[in-house]
């Protein structure tokens, strides 16, 4: 044992005084550092300044606007009496016809701000970026474009059925004004069930089900628009979750699975989630959802340099030696070489964490500082029925341990490849190759291979991220920017991948154990 733990000393030391080594490995830290910054200034900028706060000033400001733009507008109004038959009986309307430059949009922001200004109470109800008073003001807004709009039809074109669009439409629109008038969810939910315009392209968010359960958590109507576009994603989430278990079935690519019993409890327990984070509202906004998603993307860009910082140390280790003979005088010395071995494998084995390790906390702290340590949210699990919480720090750091096995793999590769040849560019290159290439069949397989091939490929089952942490992505409010980089993985258990990856892993190191004990070393 004392021999191997000199030995293995050893090998950290050599590792250490590379000078590729150094030089990728204090790149990959400074661009796990550095990239949560350069997010922040160029794709971001000033995340608490969404959206703009409306006061009356405001309003009269845009408003002159919108009169200097309606003068330019060539506007011209004609009013006439038009007969319309509705169920067999021909009335009389007084009706208007609008004609001009891009009317439906300038006088609709013209009517609706002069009756804000004019009839608001901006003291009472504050425009300050709550959820009811933005959103019912779009809808306010776009109602009353959408009936200018029809009111730009000629007379001679209007019939029944254009009537009673324009009643409902007019109906929609006045109950959605109150909603904004006196911040009140049930008159927006009104609005949305007499609305005779589709403006949200069957968005299940904005479903009078959804927005009355919002309303029972928001009584004064005092949340954040993001806060509350939180509350209705969950909500959805959890909708869509109880149809899955209901139906007993998901659609994996073009054809349905039938839910495991692991599925399904990992199904019933997001929805534990999914209501604990309704109940814990406060705890979740729009600077954690950034602040997450760049943590993710610079998790991501750094695991780059891991890839070559590993694959350089394994793939090396035994090559780089043989080509300049050193390991001569390890192989004379009266050492047996499975310690030589082992001992080289160990120090691959700790760079390996080591470099996982410390590449996670360095991007942690360069998010905490660029966005702040409070807007990570912790990781959400449940245990024993209730719904616990991980610090978002140790979370982080297991999740890249989990989500380098691939990383980890091909560097054993290296080393294997390593013990065959004295070229470390062919050990390094090959296992670079093999790396950046075993994700071409489950690309490939997306539209052209059975769901079940790709379940036993390498890639399927060394990506377990969210077998591991299967309520990762309800970590953030947009679940794609996560899904860009955690795959769904085989659908096949995780003991099952484990099993898989590991045998792959015992194979290649037994392989490279085999050639370098029975090397003849020249």
């Amino acid at each position: 044992m004392n021999k191997i733990k000199a030995l293995y000393t050893n090998e950290i030391i050599k590792i250490l005084h590379r000078p590729s080594v150094f030089i990728v490995a204090v790149f990959t830290l400074v661009l796990a550092f550095a990239f949560p910054f350069l997010m922040r200034i160029v794709f971001i900028g000033d995340y608490s300044e969404v959206f703009e706060i409306y006061t009356k000033e405001k309003f009269e400001e845009d408003l002159a606007g919108y009169k200097t733009e309606l003068k330019n507008a060539n506007l011209k109004t004609t009013k006439e009496t038009v007969e319309i038959e509705v169920k067999g009986q021909a009335k009389s309307y007084e009706m208007t016809l609008y004609t001009g430059n891009d009317i439906p949009r300038i006088l609709s922001f013209t009517n609706c701000y002069e009756d804000i200004i004019s009839k608001y109470d901006f003291e009472k109800y504050p425009m300050r970026q709550t959820w009811i008073s933005l959103d019912a003001l779009r809808r306010y807004r776009s109602a009353e474009q959408d009936l200018i709009n029809m009111q730009t039809v000629p007379f001679e074109e209007r019939d029944a059925e254009w009537l009673s669009t324009f009643e409902k439409e007019t109906a929609s629109r006045d109950y959605f004004r109150r909603s904004l008038f006196e911040h009140d969810y049930e008159y927006y939910c009104k609005g949305l069930e007499t609305n005779a315009v589709e403006n949200d392209y069957n968005d299940p968010r904005f479903t009078p089900g959804i927005i009355r359960q919002v309303a029972a958590s928001d009584p004064k109507g005092e949340l954040g628009y993001m806060e509350v576009n939180y509350l209705m994603q969950y909500l959805v989430e959890k909708n869509e979750n109880q149809e899955l278990l209901d139906s007993g079935l998901e659609r994996s690519g073009t054809l349905p699975r039938i839910l495991t019993e692991e599925r399904k409890n990992i199904l019933a327990n997001s929805n534990k989630i999914l209501d604990y984070k309704f109940a814990k509202r406060n705890t979740f906004s729009e600077e954690s959802a950034i602040c997450i998603t760049v943590n993710h993307y610079t998790s991501q860009v750094a695991q780059y340099g891991i890839i070559v910082l590993l694959i350089l140390i394994a793939g090396s280790s035994v090559s780089q030696e043989l080509a300049t003979g050193s390991i001569k005088s390890l192989i004379i010395a009266p050492v047996k070489r499975w310690k030589i071995y082992t001992a080289k494998l160990l120090s691959v084995i700790t760079f390996m964490l080591l470099a996982s390790v410390l590449v996670s906390i360095i991007a942690i702290i360069g998010t905490g500082i660029a966005f702040g340590f409070d807007k990570l949210p912790p990781y959400l699990y449940v245990s024993g029925g209730a719904v616990k919480e991980m610090p978002y720090f140790f979370a982080r750091i297991l999740i890249d341990l989990v989500q380098n096995i691939s990383v980890f793999f091909y560097a054993f590769v290296a080393f294997m490849i390593s013990c065959f040849t004295k070229n470390t560019g062919v050990s390094v290159g090959v296992s670079v190759g093999l790396l950046l290439c075993h994700q071409v069949p489950a690309l490939i397989g997306m539209s052209e291979m059975p769901p079940r091939i790709l379940d036993f490929t390498p890639l399927s089952n060394m990506d377990i991220v969210n077998k591991v942490f299967p309520y990762i992505k309800l970590m953030v409010y947009d679940a794609e920017s996560i899904s860009m980089f955690i795959g769904e993985g085989s659908a096949l258990p995780l003991w099952h991948c484990i099993v898989y990856t590991a045998v792959l892993t015992f194979t290649v190191l037994f392989i490279a154990y085999e050639q370098f004990t029975r090397k003849d070393i020249q």
